[in-house]
């Protein structure tokens, strides 16, 4: 319908408008309170709950922690683990020149191992010395899985040749020291950054072998930085590749220079910027601090898994 200046139908037209053909888009509703409401419920049941049985809160409130922790896991942190555990093998066999770092990793011992690690119920991965101490869930949850696989890939490493520590360095589950330890070892980290040894070893081991770091050979930062350029620049038209985070957890503690030459590459080719792949190569990508602080439940709204298959799918 048509108006004119006055405000009323003008002339050859009729007060009704004529369907349109075709998607029409509506207009945007109003947004409600959305999850503000149950999730004031759900805090003020807890409370009631801690003032009258504060063992079952404590009890309730671990359960459902751990729960969420698994759902953080649901997405690519499983095969990044798997990349990971296996990546190892191939540093180690590049770096010692010698086969029987891969021959342990796929060893029938190894499988052994895996399976003993399962049913011990192995604490989450890269949770530190509290892990076992942390409530856990029924069935082949993602952190039992990766936790059962990466006790049995330290053990392969140990059977070929590897000291303890250096079979945990190559896992990236050095235990952490020092300030830092204390400081994540506090209630509010342990729920703010559940998964600690993984994402800070991998950055602490990776400093160490960019060109110039005390750490590595020659060889082998010169193969994962040359694989790297190659794969960023391969892949400069993609925004957000999942090949380059799923490289890089294969780079073990080459992952942070594999990654810094994948984007710099990327940058070179005329490719979108790295920051949303500075953030996927993380074990534990899809969470951080903001959205631990500000969306404590986008978890359980929002698993991982979710996020993994939109990416699967050619989302963003």
């Amino acid at each position: 319908m048509s108006l004119d200046r006055t405000g009323k139908p003008a002339s050859g037209t009729s007060g009704r408008t004529a369907p349109s053909k075709g998607f029409v888009r509506e207009a945007p509703k109003a947004e409600g309170p959305g999850l503000a409401i149950p999730a004031a419920a759900t805090a003020a049941g807890l409370g009631a709950l801690a003032l009258w049985k504060p063992a079952l809160a404590k009890a309730v409130l671990g359960k459902a922690n751990a729960a969420r922790q698994q759902l953080m896991l649901s997405g690519f942190a499983l095969p990044k683990s798997v990349l990971g555990n296996v990546g190892s093998a191939v540093e180690a066999s590049i770096e010692g020149r010698s086969l029987k770092p891969l021959k342990e990793m796929f060893s029938r011992e190894t499988i052994k191992d895996a399976r003993q690690a399962y049913k011990m119920n192995a604490g989450l991965p890269g949770a530190g010395a509290t892990a076992p101490m942390n409530p856990t869930l029924p069935g082949p949850v993602p952190g039992r899985i990766m936790g059962a696989m990466d006790e049995a890939a330290q053990k392969a490493h140990i059977r070929a040749g590897a000291s303890r520590e250096e079979a945990q360095s190559r896992m990236l589950q050095s235990p952490l020291e020092g300030r830092l330890a204390k400081a994540l070892d506090s209630p509010a980290s342990r729920y703010l950054i559940p998964f600690r040894r993984t994402p800070f070893n991998q950055f602490f081991e990776g400093l160490e072998r960019l060109p110039g770091g005390r750490s590595g050979s020659g060889t082998a930062k010169a193969v994962y930085m040359g694989a790297g350029a190659a794969h960023g620049a391969a892949t400069a038209d993609d925004r957000t590749p999942i090949s380059i985070p799923l490289a890089t957890a294969f780079a073990s503690r080459y992952g942070l220079p594999y990654a810094a030459a994948a984007i710099a590459a990327r940058q070179l080719a005329g490719g979108s910027g790295g920051g949303d792949i500075a953030s996927t190569v993380l074990p534990v990508g899809e969470y951080g601090f903001e959205s631990a602080m500000t969306d404590p439940t986008r978890p359980f709204t929002r698993p991982a898994a979710l996020t993994a298959l939109d990416k699967l799918l050619g989302g963003q």
